[in-house]
């Protein structure tokens, strides 16, 4: 027989179960009752494939075009945009969700759902919807429709987007995207004088103010400057007076061109303000004044010098098979022998291995104390240097002078001077005595 106390504990099990039960069920009405509904949620646009946005904002039209995986605004001028920022305005569509449904029978005009109204369209290659964007009501709630259909209270998320931000701050702030990788030349001219920079199967060269070789780590480095080099701050769209910006006469331009044959001109104005090097700029082309930092602007204009690569010869020591020194009164001709280098011109010696190391060193990889372009000081002249290759065609000829103050001189028929202190010359005294 169950005792009482037992009875009275099952009841109240009984009880709990039941009410849980109830919540449970009550709860699961709830979500379903509150489930979110987007505004796009019946439509079945491609969002991921949008390829066309047209934006109608307190009456400016803006349009921007998706081309081969980048987006450019294309009215009222063209410029590029910022994928993410693009990506984002797309995503604010999809996302807006409607808080209640309103009659058929409001008026549109009154809701500001009218033909003047704000307006996106969005179009993914096949389908285009247009949602209008309303007056903004309490509760952070606004009125909008999709394709003229019937009005609904929406979110805010869209207007304050689409409407509200600094459309500006969806362009893309890099002034050379792509340049590290498309890049094939560079341009200037400033107070620094004239540059021009090519890169052919890979390599640059400088081509003014001096056709010589570059350093090639030291332009890489640059370059990804260049690519990563950002706006400031957009000052104004299409500027009815250039000359309020000290654009109207340029006083330098930095240009950059691609493999597909499009060049990019930035055209450097006058100053910010007073106290400040900051500086106002517009890509030619483009009608949009922005300001860049001093630091950036800097950047661009670096002293020709330093790109120079500063070693005597760019040949490689391991394609000299031979090698022939020449001074007024003196010529010997060293051949490389597997790991010995002998004298050919002397009947065979071995000459010492160090020595001929320490004279590829100078020449080759040694870095000089200073550069400068200029004619070479043919009067001065103590010696040159011939590399020749496996096939015993000449490679390459370092003339070597020696200035006033004792310091050599090292250039290879580019009139860039490469000068060295007056104990770097030691390494000569091996192959220039009888």
């Amino acid at each position: 027989m169950i005792k009482r106390r037992d009875m009275v504990i099952l009841a109240l099990v009984a009880i709990v179960f039941v009410s849980l039960s109830l919540s449970l069920r009550s709860k699961s009405d709830s979500v379903s009752e509150y489930q979110i509904r987007t505004l796009l949620g019946d439509v079945h646009l491609a969002m991921d494939n949008i390829q066309r946005i047209v934006l109608r904002r307190n009456g400016l039209q803006l349009e921007f075009e998706k081309s081969e995986g980048v987006w450019w605004q294309r009215e009222p001028f063209s410029v590029r945009m910022d994928p993410y920022s693009m990506r984002t305005l797309i995503e604010s569509v999809q996302g807006v969700q409607v808080k209640a449904d309103l009659s058929d029978t409001q008026s549109v005009e009154l809701l500001g759902l009218g033909d003047d109204a704000n307006m996106i369209e969005l179009f993914d290659g096949e389908l285009r919807v247009s949602i209008r964007m309303g007056r903004r009501t309490l509760g952070g709630l606004a009125y909008a429709s999709i394709d003229d259909g019937v009005p609904v209270l929406v979110d805010q998320s869209l207007h304050r987007r689409a409407i509200d931000m600094d459309y500006r701050l969806w362009r893309d702030i890099r002034i050379f995207p792509d340049f590290a990788i498309d890049g094939t030349r560079i341009e200037r001219e400033g107070d620094s004088g004239r540059l021009l920079l090519e890169r052919i199967d890979g390599r640059w060269e400088m081509r003014e103010p001096a056709s010589t070789r570059v350093d090639q780590g030291l332009l890489t480095e640059w370059v990804g400057q260049l690519a990563g080099a950002r706006v400031g701050s957009f000052v104004v769209d299409q500027p009815s007076d250039l000359s309020l910006f000290g654009l109207q006469t340029p006083i330098a331009f930095f240009a950059v061109g691609n493999r597909q044959g499009t060049t990019h001109k930035l055209l450097i104005g006058g100053r910010v303000s007073a106290g400040s090097n900051d500086r106002y700029v517009m890509l030619e082309g483009h009608p949009v004044v922005f300001s860049l930092r001093w630091n950036v602007v800097s950047q661009f204009f670096p002293v020709p010098e330093l790109l120079v690569d500063g070693t005597g010869s760019g040949v490689s020591r391991f394609d000299a098979k031979r090698i022939t020194i020449r001074s007024q009164d003196y010529e010997i001709t060293i051949q490389r022998e597997l790991e010995r280098w002998i004298d050919i011109s002397r009947s065979g010696i071995v000459v010492d291995n160090n020595a001929v190391e320490a004279l590829l060193h100078w020449i080759l990889d040694t870095k000089p104390t200073s550069i400068g372009f200029g004619s070479y000081p043919r009067e001065r002249e103590v010696g040159t240097i011939t590399f020749e290759g496996y096939d015993l065609i000449p490679l390459d000829t370092v003339r070597i002078a020696r200035n006033e103050d004792g310091n050599w001189i090292l250039e290879n028929g580019d009139n860039v001077l490469r000068i060295h202190p007056p104990e770097a010359g030691d390494v000569l005294s091996p192959f220039m005595k009888d």
